[in-house]
């Protein structure tokens, strides 16, 4: 429950002069419930009818937040962890009565283990998770009897260029568990990349706790935007007690069924299909030998697919015939009276045949779903205030695992934008990327999901692990590409082939030029909030290019200085352990000595290095890149001071004066 805020302050809750003389146990009662501003925590709950009842008649006192959040999953917890991080006042209500225990999503992709690694959350999911880096395909053939042998395994990770080149296997619940558990702390978790003195713009403004429970029933937007806080929601609580509050931005998180959605009269174009899989979380004993592999088994028509999970437990999702369970034609939802854990069990052994599969050790979770593929007509209201993210705008099949990975994606692309707008580092007309480019990624998503699962129920011939590995960059996420755009200009792609404009960042292994320590690329793109400018410098030690780094350098800080706190300098060296210096930078260029890096190979080469350049299509002349908060590259240019001011000019910021 709770709010962000710096110190506690509490406001009780209001009752008529008639109430509070009532009698001395009742006053003791409502003395004792109080709200306190940033955790809504009750010292003493009351629960009787009676008291509950008194205490639904009366509306709390109302309070003002930066941001308020519907919703407590990935994306309702990803947005609320980076405003914290940046100092704004944030809140989130989730209307379960407890948070999420198991199942649901349960797959990290690379670019999502990246994205929680850039905010300093990965350690733990790193530790715990069951990792998979390849796929296995079994079939029964016309005359195999009803049984199923391999057909091929094959690699789910080739080509992906990252320092965590694989998926993690680990539940949803224990991903919300480590936001929580940081949200709750209040501290600052995001990691520095440097040892640099680092600016004021990324400060914890405090704890946050999810208010479990507590949903919306009313709200307004005012037309009048220039209101300081122009949205007003109306809550109300466990305990029956309403409350209002208003808030400057209000983000939508609140699943595929979203109130959200449904308040702002958006539409979810698409449609849902006919075919029925359930799900099994079982720890079990068998024989089958691709069991921590990403199988998939097609059994006479009948498909099956296996996702090994952390701690030995197995994921089994198995279609379900007609026969088995029923769809309701008015609501399109399944009637899981028809089907339960036992039913799946035997499908699953079915399947496997002539393999043995034991479920004696235990079901963890088990559940149906109806695939479906449906999309938000728009991600906004029109006024630009209210935002859907996750499955409030974009549902569809589970068998890429893309649900959490995207919910993520979304957060992260929205709250950088948020956070520099109500910092007044932006104006409000950047949140209108926010839909233009995740929209765009969501209408791909479900194109690649419709496919696999077209495959996947037989209509159409095919692999579904050939097709996911033919588009393995998209699934892993290191492929998502963002159209131009205020932000996205391709003018200097030619400048790098190997970092495409509009993608995150390309993975490389780079070495400190001060200690030749190993680092990728993607270690300079912390999610702080700050614009990155790498600067691929070629050979310092030309007297030709030394100086054009020196003008550039100056040129730089000329621009920076009138946007201070906004960025970041990195430069990576064309150069030698032998023969380089983190000193051969133009101190214009090299604001403290871990800024500068070397495109070399690590003393012990195990650890890579020294194929950046070469990888990136950068020669002897160099050339910059800005990259954005969330890591995606905003342009490149030429050393050439013009060149790169004019591409750096796409970051449109008020200045200081």
């Amino acid at each position: 429950m709770g709010y962000v805020t710096e110190e506690p302050k509490v406001t009780t809750v209001t009752f008529p002069r008639a109430l509070r003389a009532d009698n001395f146990l009742v006053s003791r009662r409502l003395r004792s419930y109080c709200y306190i501003r940033c955790r809504c925590i009750p010292i003493q709950r009351i629960d009787s009818p009676h008291f509950r009842q008194l205490l639904s008649k009366f509306t709390m006192a109302s309070t003002q937040v930066d941001v308020f959040i519907v919703g407590g999953g990935p994306a309702g917890l990803m947005c609320a962890y980076n405003l914290s991080q940046a100092g704004l006042y944030v809140r989130v209500v989730d209307k379960k009565i407890e948070r999420l225990q198991k199942g649901q999503a349960d797959v990290l992709q690379t670019r999502g283990l990246e994205i929680l690694g850039s905010i300093g959350l990965t350690s733990q999911i790193l530790e715990e998770a069951q990792r998979c880096v390849h796929t296995a395909n079994y079939a029964s053939s016309p005359n195999s009897n009803g049984e199923i042998s391999l057909t091929a395994r094959d690699s789910l990770v080739s080509g992906v260029e990252s320092n965590m080149p694989f998926m993690a296997l680990y539940a949803q619940s224990s991903v919300e568990g480590i936001f929580r558990e940081a949200l709750r702390s209040g501290q600052k978790h995001i990691p520095s990349a440097t040892f640099a003195p680092q600016s004021q713009f990324l400060s914890p403004s405090g704890k946050v706790e999810v208010e479990q429970g507590v949903f919306p029933i009313e709200m307004k937007v005012s037309d009048n935007l220039s209101e300081e806080y122009p949205i007003t929601v109306r809550l109300v609580h466990p305990s029956g007690a309403t409350e209002t509050v208003q808030a400057k931005y209000l983000l939508g998180c609140d699943g595929a069924h979203s109130w959200t959605r449904a308040q702002l009269g958006i539409d979810m174009v698409g449609e849902t299909s006919d075919q029925v899989w359930g799900v099994i979380d079982a720890y079990i004993d068998t024989n089958f030998p691709d069991v921590r592999a990403l199988t998939i088994v097609n059994n006479n028509g009948r498909r099956a697919i296996i996702v090994p999970r952390e701690n030995g437990m197995v994921r089994f999702t198995v279609q379900v015939t007609d026969s088995d369970v029923s769809i309701d034609p008015a609501t399109g939802r399944v009637d899981r009276t028809k089907i339960g854990a036992e039913r799946m069990i035997r499908l699953v052994k079915e399947v496997f045949k002539p393999y043995s599969i034991d479920f004696n050790k235990g079901l963890d979770w088990s559940g149906v779903y109806v695939i479906g593929q449906r999309l938000a007509s728009r991600y906004q209201d029109e006024r630009g205030r209210v935002f859907i993210l996750g499955d409030a705008c974009h549902t569809h099949s589970p068998h890429a695992g893309q649900g959490m990975n995207a919910a993520l994606s979304d957060a992260h692309n929205l709250s950088w934008k948020l956070v520099h707008v109500l910092k007044g580092w932006a104006t409000p007309d950047l949140l209108r990327t926010y839909e233009f480019e995740r929209r765009d990624f969501a209408v791909q998503l479900i194109e690649l999901h419709a496919r696999i699962a077209e495959v996947m129920s037989g209509k159409v011939k095919g692999n579904s692990s050939d097709l996911m590995i033919k588009s393995m960059k998209f699934v892993c996420g290191t492929g998502t590409h963002y159209l131009p755009s205020a932000i996205v200009d391709p003018t200097g792609q030619l400048r790098a082939p190997g970092i495409i404009i509009g993608q995150r960042f390309p993975h490389q292994v780079i070495l400190r030029a001060a200690d030749f320590r190993p680092y990728t690329t993607l270690h300079l793109f912390k999610s702080d909030n700050i614009y990155k400018i790498v600067v691929l410098t070629g050979d310092v030690n030309d007297a030709t290019r030394r100086r054009k780094l020196e003008e550039l350098g100056e040129g730089l800080n000329r621009w920076i200085i009138r946007r201070p706190n906004m960025f970041q300098v990195y430069t990576i060296l064309l150069a030698k352990k032998g023969n380089a210096n983190y000193t051969d930078v133009p101190k214009s260029l090299c604001p403290h000595w871990d800024t500068v890096f070397i495109d070399d190979v690590a003393y012990a080469e195990k650890d890579g290095g020294g194929r950046a350049y070469q990888s990136f299509g950068v020669g002897p002349e160099g050339c910059l890149a800005l990259v954005r908060p969330d890591g995606h590259v905003a342009a490149l240019a030429s050393l050439e001071v013009t060149e790169a001011l004019r591409a750096l000019s796409c970051v449109k910021v008020p200045l200081a004066n």
